[in-house]
């Protein structure tokens, strides 16, 4: 039997061996008939869900076919995707890919590091382990023989009592041991969390890069220093946009910084490169459409019985159709947008970029631009009064969508978002402003409830006190409102407005008023509603 066994690890011996030995002949073949290239990324255009990596490369040729063997690639490459550029007197004769597992990749020193503090933690918390299981044997062992003297023979008490502190002593330890291993044990399970949180930041990002590209290139002489060009595309990489506003008063332009976050796990690190990002989308392909036959054709008379409806397919298809032609109309708006309006920024500093799956901000660009500023109050919904800024939208807000960031006076007054709008003018609020103070009290004197017959009329009166206490003039938007009716039996009559336009369709009441610095203005607007007394109607 012991030979038997002993002849099966022979043989696999042996086969191991034998495939080692292939291997290496296959490396050893590759490194005669090959030529790894030394590359690097130099330019990326990162579109929204992926990038073009462009590398280059100067090798020496000698006369003939060489294998030039790009390695540690990425391995989310489109494969269709592969380009090859070199110089004019040199052949390209084809261009492979292949995955070369006996190559491994060496982490770097944080990670290294990382590993090496974890195997230690993990081992001293083995000994922890180790320490407390000792500490719960003795402990159990000396209570298993906790029984003194025979039954013919009793203790003297001299020698019990001696017993007795040698247990206490004894207990004593194993308690104070058993804290002092717990403690330790405790620090060191935090400190291995943290260890292995951040060792999975480093890693985040990071795969094998086994991938290879193979170009195969013949020369009719040699050549000393050859430029070869590598692109290609490569998948989980993303860009969002967000913006910067910045405005100092309202007597300063609106500055709008444009910026983007990028975030890619490629595998690949980008190290100083030139950077371009895009909105196109390079899925999009360059084959011409074909237009098929359009067939024209009746349509069939035929009822459509599910016991709910008796409807002809007829009408339920031109429905249908009519449904489905709604959605797609606007899908095809969308992509149309999206597709048909690219915008293309390119950074002019080099930017690194690594593959963490982290997001890595970058600047873009900033325009300025002549904005009317005015403030609004609604003083019934908030007390504050807030600053607005209209710009003329250009094609870069009317093309791009982002988180955006306001900073006013200095400040940073929250967030708001920018969508691609195709008007002419944007709008935004800039944050509150403290110094225009605004109150709005209802007038209690001019208030009234009174019945006649069968209705109930009641009169009411509101006042919006506005005061400015900045160092310069301001122009100001108040809005409030009154009631609207819903029913004929309730009606609804504006009184007074101190000379707001007014909206009959949603009761809005709007007042424009230009306040000189520490001037205060007030303005009263009333109105009266009637109504059945037997009937209740909801607060206003």
């Amino acid at each position: 039997m012991n030979n038997y066994k002993n002849t099966n690890t022979l043989k696999a011996f042996r086969g191991f061996f034998f495939f080692l030995f292939i291997a290496l002949c296959i490396n050893s073949s590759y490194a005669q008939i090959e030529k790894r290239v030394a590359s690097q990324i130099t330019h990326v255009t990162v579109f929204r869900s992926q990038a073009q990596v462009l590398r280059t490369a100067k090798v020496e040729l000698n006369s003939g076919v060489t294998n030039l063997v790009f390695e540690k690639l990425s391995p989310f490459i489109n494969q269709s995707s592969i380009e090859v550029k070199a110089d004019a007197n040199i052949t390209l004769l084809s261009v492979s890919t292949r995955n070369n597992y006996f190559k491994t990749e060496d982490n770097n020193i944080e990670i290294n590091q990382l590993e090496d503090s974890l195997e230690s933690i993990n081992a001293s918390l083995a000994d922890f382990k180790a320490d407390k299981e000792t500490i719960v044997y003795q402990k159990d062992l000396m209570l298993a023989n906790k029984n003194v003297g025979s039954n013919q023979q009793g203790v003297k008490t001299d020698e019990l009592e001696d017993l007795m502190v040698l247990y206490k002593k004894k207990l004593d330890e194993f308690k104070t041991d058993w804290f002092r291993i717990s403690a330790l044990e405790k620090k060191y399970s935090f400190i291995k969390q943290k260890v292995e949180k951040q060792l999975a930041e480093f890693k985040s990002g990071q795969t094998e890069l086994s991938y290879e590209i193979v170009v195969s290139v013949k020369s009719d002489d040699v050549i000393s220093n050859a430029n070869i060009e590598l692109s290609y595309i490569v998948g989980n990489v993303t860009w969002q946009p967000f913006f910067d506003i910045r405005v100092k008063d309202t007597k300063s332009k609106f500055q709008l910084f444009v910026k983007a976050n990028i975030t890619q796990s490629s595998g690949e690190d980008w190290k100083n490169v030139n950077l371009k990002l895009t909105t196109s989308n390079p899925s999009e392909g360059g084959i011409k459409p074909e237009l098929q036959p359009n067939w024209l054709r009746f349509y069939q008379q035929q009822m459509y019985l599910d016991g709910i409806s008796s409807k002809p397919m007829q009408v339920l298809e031109l429905h249908a159709t009519k449904v489905r032609s709604k959605f797609e109309e606007n899908y095809k708006n969308v992509e149309v947008n999206q597709e048909s309006i690219n915008t293309e920024f390119v950074v002019n500093i080099p930017y690194s970029i690594p593959s963490d799956n982290v997001p890595h901000q970058v600047d873009l660009t900033n325009e300025n631009y002549e904005a009317e500023y005015l403030y609004a109050a609604v003083p019934k919904l908030d007390k504050d009064a807030f600053v607005t800024a209209k710009v003329v939208a250009n094609d870069l807000i009317n093309q791009i969508s982002g988180e955006a960031n306001i900073y006013f006076d200095g400040t940073f007054t929250g967030k708001t978002f920018l969508y691609g709008t195709a008007q002419d003018t944007l709008t935004i609020s800039l944050g509150r402003d403290k110094r225009i103070l605004v109150e709005r009290i209802k007038l209690k004197d001019f208030c009234s409830k009174s019945f006649f017959g069968g209705s109930k009329k009641e009169n009411s009166t509101f006042e919006i006190t506005i005061r400015n206490t900045r160092k310069e003039p301001i122009k100001i938007v108040v809005e409030d409102q009154i009631p609207i009716s819903t029913s004929d039996d309730i009606e609804v009559k504006l009184i007074e407005y101190s000379g707001a336009s007014y909206d009959e369709k949603t009761g809005k009441l709007i007042w424009i008023i230009t306040l000189l610095p520490e001037q205060t203005q007030k303005v009263k607007f009333g109105f009266e509603v009637k109504y059945p007394s037997s009937k209740q109607i909801s607060q206003y």
